[in-house]
């Protein structure tokens, strides 16, 4: 990875998605915290971690798919809340 990006971000305050990156005190390991919010306002987390010299493309393609797959579990708790889905 990019060492720019070995930098904290804090989650920006969204209604939806939301992101933060918590690198560790000794700079190895990059933490990405995913966060989104369901149709109650509650909002659910999902968690990925690289380390620094890992290749970027894959990093990038990994925290794609966890996104997806935030997007994806938080979607079907809306449907089953509306009744739409079991």
């Amino acid at each position: 990875m990019i060492a720019r990006h070995a930098t904290r971000r804090a989650p920006k305050a969204t209604l939806g998605f939301a992101w933060g990156r918590f690198p560790t005190e000794d700079g190895s390991v990059i933490t990405y915290r995913l966060y989104r919010r369901d149709h109650r306002r509650a909002v659910h987390m999902h968690v990925v971690s690289f380390f620094v010299h890992d290749d970027a493309r894959s990093a990038a393609a990994i925290l794609r798919r966890a996104r997806k797959f935030l997007r994806d579990k938080v979607d079907e708790l809306d449907l089953v809340a509306m009744g739409v889905a079991t």
